[in-house]
Formats: structure tokens, sequence, C-alpha cells
């Protein structure tokens, strides 16, 4: 059986969480830049440079599990992710096999004002397994 594993990034739409850059990678609430949010100052979010694919579990590929697990992270000033934490489980092992895949992800940071700052982030991980007719 075959499986296809789709990773969904998704930015928040009224305002991310960045910060002045610092060694603690903490953010606090500054509003994201874009078309429909001109304040100022406003934070660039991070671009990904890489994102792993997930693996099921094999608890989760036993009982046919699907859906998405969504998390929340930090993109530090490294652009490394730090922080990940489960927003909304799945279970069956796929919460930690999420947060697995992205603790590896990578980023170009984001940036205040031209210099790099840490973003958090929302993202959902998503799990489906291909219909039993797929190619092996």
């Amino acid at each position: 059986m075959r499986s296809i594993m789709v990773l969904t990034l998704l930015l928040a739409t009224t305002s991310l969480i960045a910060q002045d850059s610092n060694s603690d990678n903490m953010p606090t609430k500054i509003p994201l830049c874009d078309a429909d949010n001109p304040a100022q100052p406003c934070v660039v979010a991070p671009s990904p440079i890489s994102q792993t694919s997930p693996h099921y579990s094999d608890q989760a590929m036993k009982k046919k599990v699907e859906g998405t697990v969504y998390l929340t992270f930090v993109v530090g000033v490294d652009g490394q992710t730090h922080d990940v934490r489960v927003s909304k489980p799945l279970g069956s092992g796929l919460d930690e096999k999420a947060i697995e895949c992205v603790n590896q992800w990578t980023f170009k940071p984001g940036t205040l004002e031209g210099n790099p700052t840490a973003v958090q982030l929302r993202a959902g991980v998503s799990f489906h397994i291909a219909s039993l007719g797929s190619a092996h």
C-alpha cells in the first residue's frame, strides 16, 4: 500500500508573531507585511527552504488513520524551527511523526525592518493513504 502525505503551511492571515533579532527566539506580536496591511513596523514572513515529508506510524497505517495534525512553531533567526507544539492532534502516533517532520524543516528567516526575526507560524501536516487500487 502506498501512502501519500501532503504538507500544508498555513500562515496567519491577520498577523504573525515576530520580534527583533535576539538569541532566545521568543516572538512578540507584530503585523504581517502585505498589501492589505500597510501598518508599520511589519514583519516579512519566513519562506521555506526545505520541508521533509512525514512518515506514517505503524499504528496509524494499521488503523488506516487519515487527517491533518495542526502545529504551531517558531521559525528562529537561524531559520530552524523551535518550540514545535501540536495544537490539534490526530493521534495514533501521527502527532509525533508531524513534530519530527516539522523539526527538520528549514526557512529563510522572517525579517523586521531588514533584520532577521523570530516568527511564529501555524502549519497543518496532512496524512492520507492512497486508494487500494494504486500501484505499489
